[in-house]
């Protein structure tokens, strides 16, 4: 990982390239900060402390699976006992027939090498962002955090765990000349857990905003073929009786503050998520847009036909933190008026 020589100008000293704020007026300038200030101060009074549902179910099927039973005839029978059915009967047999025929040790030893692809991966793509080697280290530094974000979900809940390590990777992957490869991780993003299918409807739906012919249609491919397999899924499944009892899970945006920042009180962890998103916002690489996108996407539809889609993110937000400075940046000197002195010459 080599840093880029930086460019003249407020961004070009910490970015690469100009962030997207470079030019701006002074008075969109003065607003823009403005409202950036007051999200700061709202996500720290009114963002609630949450946690990640565990998926206690997950355990006990796989648990099942190991003593030689059936996948849908122990979610049959489970479901109607799981205050959280209406979410768990959503999760495809996948994650649970692999973790069913593999040791535990071999699992982890699976996800251990997924976390280290992403690290790598991750690291190579986000320090080439940074014009400064300092800068390079932190980000990476900051992936490294989300990073055990992500393991610690997937210790909880191992279905959101998967979908946020695997969507993190198609993302940090993506280029045109390797799409292929990004699909393929996302599709299998979503074929454990059906939130990742927003994860390949936000990339297809900004390939083809960029204008690309062949993308889209590559991206649109990958969600039919997962959206089939869940519609599959829930067939084989059948007809459930939830309990009379549902379990009302906290709101998605404070589940991906407590999951984002693992450990950390709300009225710090929702700040710094704020300052994760200007920082993606503000970032001129196509990398931005799409982290942008799909964590507003993520949060919006939770909850939709009991899909969990709110942690999609987590392996990438910390890392937004080190994109912030180069925009914070440009708004303070965007907001500082520099009067111009005319010098006016007489001669007699």
């Amino acid at each position: 990982m080599v840093a880029a020589p930086g460019r003249s100008g407020p961004a070009g000293r910490w970015l690469v390239t100009p962030d997207r704020l470079s030019g701006i007026g002074h008075g969109p300038a003065r607003a823009l900060l403005a409202g950036l200030l007051v999200a700061l101060v709202v996500a720290a009074l009114l963002v609630p402390e949450a946690t990640t549902p565990p998926e206690f179910l997950h355990d006990a099927i796989v648990a099942t699976l190991r003593h030689g039973g059936d996948y849908y005839d122990a979610a049959r029978d489970l479901l109607r006992t799981e205050p959280d059915a209406r979410a768990a009967r959503m999760l495809p047999s996948t994650l649970a027939v692999v973790a069913g025929a593999m040791p535990a040790w071999a699992l982890t030893a699976l996800v251990a090498c997924g976390l280290t692809i992403l690290l790598w991966l991750g690291g190579l793509r986000l320090g080439a962002l940074l014009a400064r080697s300092g800068g390079a280290l932190l980000i990476v530094s900051l992936l490294a955090f989300g990073i055990v974000a992500t393991a610690a979900l997937w210790l909880a809940a191992p279905h959101a765990g998967a979908a946020a390590l695997l969507s993190a990777i198609a993302l940090v992957a993506r280029h045109r000349a390797r799409v292929a490869t990004s699909i393929a991780v996302a599709c299998a993003a979503a074929l454990i857990d059906p939130a990742a299918l927003l994860t390949l409807a936000v990339m297809g739906a900004l390939a083809l905003l960029d204008g690309d012919r062949r993308e889209p249609l590559l991206w649109l491919a990958a969600l039919i073929l997962a959206g089939f397999a869940l519609e599959l899924h829930l067939h084989t499944l059948g007809a459930t009786h939830a309990p009379t009892v549902a379990l009302v899970p906290d709101g998605a945006l404070a589940r991906l503050v407590g999951a984002a920042f693992p450990d950390t009180p709300a009225m710090i962890g929702a700040p710094l998520l704020v300052l994760a998103m200007f920082g993606w916002g503000t970032l001129a690489d196509p990398l931005g847009p799409r982290v942008l996108a799909l964590l507003v996407a993520s949060v919006a539809l939770d909850g939709v036909l009991g899909i969990r889609s709110a942690t999609l993110t987590i392996a990438l937000v910390a890392p937004g933190l080190a994109l912030a400075p180069a925009g914070l940046m440009t708004l303070v000197r965007g907001t500082i008026v520099r009067r111009r002195i005319t010098v006016t010459r007489m001669t007699r």
